[in-house]
């Protein structure tokens, strides 16, 4: 229903304005969370969500997602940093609209603390993109991060209604939690 209030609101605002816009609802592959795209009337996406992401940085560099973080700078951008069948550390930069690739390049400054890292994202049961589909409920994932000191977790944040939200995925069961506040305080 609400899809439905959304297309027709969209419908109305192009035939007002006289802009074609054309809206898709689909189902990822990758994360089974639906995705939308809006295309304006040159035919480019207006935003690559959490999973196009995803799935365009492993299809660069095939291996297992550490981190997607989306970077609101002069241009938006997806960053991913992934652990590659080569067992080196990837980092790869995607474009905010399309997800196409901008630059990728091996990460040569890695220590004894990523290869520890390594270790427990090959030993977790859920990824980035399973955590980010539990998570969605919670509003549009901006990042998943894994953290594999103590208890292995994903660390994903999510917007809805402007207000950000961060939680944790548990890495072994996929039961998603609230994540302790940083500042110490309980809002």
């Amino acid at each position: 229903m609400k899809r439905n209030i959304v297309i027709a609101s969209v419908t109305a605002a192009a035939l007002l304005s006289g802009t074609a816009v054309a809206v898709a609802g689909t189902q990822s592959s990758s994360t089974g969370a639906p995705t939308t795209h809006t295309t304006n009337a040159s035919g480019t996406t207006a935003r690559a969500s959490f999973s196009d992401a995803a799935h365009a940085a492993l299809k660069a560099v095939p291996g297992t997602l550490d981190s997607l973080d989306r970077d609101h700078g002069a241009r938006t951008t997806w960053d991913a940093e992934i652990l590659g069948k080569d067992g080196k550390w990837h980092e790869v930069t995607l474009d905010g609209s399309t997800a196409k690739v901008l630059n990728q390049h091996i990460d040569r400054d890695t220590d004894a603390e990523d290869a520890a890292e390594a270790k427990a994202l090959r030993n977790a049961d859920i990824s980035a993109t399973e955590a980010a589909r539990k998570a969605a409920s919670s509003g549009t994932v901006t990042s998943v991060e894994f953290d594999g000191d103590r208890t292995p977790v994903w660390e994903v944040e999510t917007v809805k209604n402007h207000k950000e939200r961060d939680l944790n995925v548990n890495a072994q069961s996929g039961k998603v939690t609230q994540a302790p506040s940083d500042d110490g305080d309980d809002d």
